[in-house]
């Protein structure tokens, strides 16, 4: 016979509409309708078998839809969780403990998911109209199984972070877009000089976090117009963040790994750079070259891919402070040689492109990515700074150098960062010019 654990009234001498069985090998947890003789299941466990069902419930007593599912048909399973029901040391409520986070704990609130993870519920609902069950499991994998969804306890947190993290992006966005809207009708307005105009943060993620999914097909013309100079804007917005933030490496004093970090994660520079399609492929690729003692190895900084063709492009990054050519003439004949350095970076770049060219089948046998190519390959060599080059003589020899070197290109940093800062202007010349039409 099952004991009776829990009787009305009996928290702060209010009714309490909770009623718990407990059996030998079950608990079952009943909320009370008081005033009309119901009562409705909400939570049995299975003791032996570590098997908790919840009924997610209505429990506000004036509303329409009292004691009705929350989420229609659907009933939520925990298998492998150590389950139990106690009274909360807090306010003596009776408290389901065990269930994974992202659920209500406290019986009296009729269980469920949090406020912020019920967008789960309402997708399934809107895509998986049939199911009827949501088993959150320790052990098996996430799967759909008839009208059942299966899910990964570690897929399922996952999915709870995720949705934690755009809910803070969101709500700080909101909050300083808020904050803006005060200070400016406020402060702002009584005093420009004294409360001068507030400089927003660019955010260059919440816009393509808006708009990356948007079925563009579905939206008027001049909301296709509008969208489109949105994004221009945050292109715009992200370039130029990019601009000052590259300016300002080349104007510090940094070891080539700052520099080769920098370049991985705004990868969209070495793109421009190289002046072609050029994809991310690899970081410090290996390319061959070693020998029986497993040494001499070749690991260019960078390994490009082309988008269409496939073919590689190799990468190499010094520093903005390394030498190009040597401070002193040839014989003081006005002609100035390749710093060492530069020289070396040549060597170095030309016979990596001759392992990858040489081991190429051999490095694909094993690859994970077998779409590559190495035909002829190109390279690009970023290094010093032009600036740096204060007479008319070391600039024509350096030119003259370069520009005679076959299937490799040299570009010094303050060369990238003109590149960068004419891109920039031409996206906002085009913009302001849309905005006038």
């Amino acid at each position: 016979m099952d004991e009776l654990l829990d009787l009305p009234p009996s928290v702060g001498g209010l009714p309490n509409p909770i009623k718990i069985y407990q059996g030998n090998d079950t608990v079952k947890c009943y909320y009370l309708d008081l005033k009309n003789g119901r009562e409705k299941l909400l939570v049995e466990i299975d003791l032996n078998n570590e098997i908790t069902i919840i009924y997610p419930t209505n429990t506000i007593e004036d509303s329409t839809y009292f004691l009705e599912p929350k989420y229609g048909n659907v009933v939520i399973e925990f298998e492998g969780f150590g389950v139990e029901v106690e009274k909360s040391t807090f306010n003596g409520e009776d408290v389901i403990y065990g269930l994974p986070e992202g659920f209500t704990k406290t019986l009296r609130y009729g269980l469920g998911l949090e406020k912020k993870y019920r967008i789960i519920i309402t997708t399934l609902l809107k895509h998986f109209r049939k199911c009827e069950k949501i088993i959150i499991s320790q052990t098996k994998t996430t799967n759909v199984e008839d009208n059942v969804l299966i899910v990964n306890h570690f897929d399922f947190d996952k999915i709870c972070r995720g949705i934690d993290r755009n809910h803070d992006l969101y709500q700080n966005e909101a909050i300083v877009a808020k904050e803006s809207f005060v200070y400016e009708n406020l402060l702002y307005n009584i005093d420009s000089e004294k409360y001068p105009e507030l400089k927003r943060k660019p955010q260059k993620n919440f816009i393509y976090k808006i708009i990356k999914n948007t079925d563009l097909r579905k939206l008027s013309l001049d909301d296709k117009q509008s969208l489109s100079e949105l994004k221009d804007n945050a292109d715009l917005s992200y370039l130029t963040i990019l601009t000052i933030e590259f300016e300002k490496k080349l104007s510090e004093n940094h070891k080539e790994s700052t520099y080769q970090s920098f370049f991985e994660e705004n990868p969209l520079l070495l793109t421009m750079f190289a002046g072609s399609p050029y994809v991310q492929f690899k970081n410090q690729a290996y390319v061959g070259g070693k020998s029986f003692d497993n040494k001499n190895g070749q690991y260019p900084d960078f390994l490009q891919k082309h988008k269409i063709t496939n073919n590689t492009f190799i990468v190499e990054i010094k520093t903005p402070q390394t030498l190009l050519i040597e401070k002193k003439p040839y014989r003081e004949t006005g002609v100035y040689s390749a710093s060492k350095d530069l020289s070396g970076a040549i060597s170095q770049l030309l016979t990596q492109k001759y392992q990858l060219e040489t081991d190429i089948a051999s490095l694909m046998k094993n690859a994970e990515d077998r779409n590559v190519e190495a035909y002829n390959v190109q390279g690009l060599i970023i290094i010093g700074r032009l600036s740096d080059l204060d007479e008319k003589n070391m600039k024509r020899s350096f030119e003259l150098y370069r520009n005679n070197l076959k299937n490799l290109r040299i570009v010094t940093y303050d060369e990238c960062l003109e590149q960068l800062k004419y891109f920039v202007d031409l996206l906002d010349k085009d913009i302001r010019q849309q905005i006038s039409e």
